[in-house]
């Protein structure tokens, strides 16, 4: 079984001055036995951050660059040939003039040039069979990873409005091509389906190395429309499980009532009791007070098992809505939209809720913070009879 060994590392890293982030990363990795057990000199290395949109890495959507330049020098210094690439969301053409701009609009490109690692701007994907999939059996996959002799995944340690949060497990997502992302979102509309499939492509792709930036994570409705704070960590394992498991606990989750930790404990990818060995620092002393996530999550609370539930679970779950005062038209929405709910009327986006799958990918995708999420008239009922807070939002 993959990713057997359960032991993450957790250093102290309050900002991104380079010294302390080179000082942090380097200690996260020592802390595990050094590159040494992951990689070996003169293989070809994708560093794979999170780019999730071309923004600056002062909005924390992205892996911040002083964490991908520290991760990307020591592999160099390692001897390894270090390739920096991702494929943006889902509402991102995946073409050679894009990815140079999201690098150059993220960091990556100053990452690349401190480093001396390449940029991957090669446009093209390749079909990675995935035999023991459960949920899916073959990727499209970026021809940087595809390539690969190794994958260290450099994420960031944000909430998600679908999964609850983005760790090293989501976080390889970007590997899928630009709107090939959509597709998966349509196909595999619910949460459970959706985390499987990520599991499924972590066993395919079998990254050799999480490193986490926990600088600055997000929280609220991340992982694009949160607001930044502060953790003050940077985080490592050989394993994506273990890691989001600490990293959920820096959040002030509990690791089983995150999707993806859940069912990988299932899959026996981390020990069902969620319990792994903490190298460093304690997570307890490093753990932030109430740590906003996201206001989607409370709908996993009702419990998606009964069939007799969905209607009312439809019901609850927040919906997203276009703030026609902040929507630009850009299309961005209707683009990453997998089941092609949203059509731009006269400059602005609308969306068919009725056809609306709740994958939130508009909110995930949209620069302008356009679209947010809010409940309907039945789901404020159903929050109201809860009893809980959620009936006023």
């Amino acid at each position: 079984m993959p990713f057997l060994d359960d032991r993450v590392s957790l250093v102290k890293c309050d900002d991104y001055d380079p010294e302390r982030v080179m000082s942090a990363v380097a200690r996260s990795i020592e802390l595990l036995g050094g590159l040494s057990r992951f990689v070996s000199p003169g293989q070809r290395v994708l560093v794979k951050p999170n780019l999730l949109q071309p923004v600056g890495p002062d909005k924390c959507i992205t892996t911040h660059p002083e964490v991908v330049t520290a991760v990307a020098t020591l592999l160099r210094r390692h001897g390894c040939e270090v390739v920096i690439a991702d494929s943006a969301g889902g509402g991102t053409p995946f073409t050679e003039a894009r990815l140079k701009k999201m690098y150059e609009v993220t960091g990556m490109s100053g990452a690349a040039q401190r480093s001396g690692a390449a940029l991957g701007v090669d446009a093209s994907s390749r079909s990675v069979a995935c035999p023991g999939g459960r949920v899916v059996k073959r990727f499209p996959v970026i021809t940087s990873a595809a390539e690969a002799d190794a994958i260290v995944v450099v994420s960031k340690a944000k909430t998600h409005v679908l999964t609850a949060m983005t760790g090293g497990t989501k976080c390889l997502f970007g590997v899928l091509p630009g709107m090939e992302k959509p597709s998966f979102h349509g196909r595999l509309s619910g949460v459970d389906e959706f985390c499987g499939m990520l599991l499924d492509l972590n066993e395919a792709m079998m990254p050799k190395l999480q490193v986490m930036d926990a600088v600055v994570g997000m929280e609220g409705d991340g992982p694009s429309g949160g607001t930044p704070r502060p953790l003050g960590a940077v985080l490592a394992s050989g394993n994506p499980l273990a890691l989001d498991i600490v990293a959920a606990r820096l959040m002030g989750f509990r690791p089983g009532d995150v999707p993806v930790i859940r069912m990988g404990a299932d899959r026996g990818m981390v020990t069902a009791d969620m319990n792994v060995s903490v190298l460093g620092e304690s997570v307890e002393a490093m753990t932030a007070q109430d740590f906003r996530h996201p206001s989607s999550t409370a709908a996993s609370r009702l419990g998606a098992g009964a069939p007799i539930l969905g209607r009312l679970l439809r019901a609850y779950a927040l919906r997203p809505v276009v703030d026609r005062g902040r929507c630009n038209g850009c299309g961005r929405c209707a683009r990453s939209c997998p089941r092609e709910t949203i059509r731009m009327v006269r400059g602005k986006a609308r969306i068919r809720h009725g056809r609306c799958v709740r994958c939130y990918c508009c909110h995930e995708m949209c620069e302008n913070r356009a679209i947010e999420l809010k409940r309907s008239t039945g789901g404020k009922a159903i929050a109201l009879l809860m009893g809980g807070r959620e009936g006023r939002s």
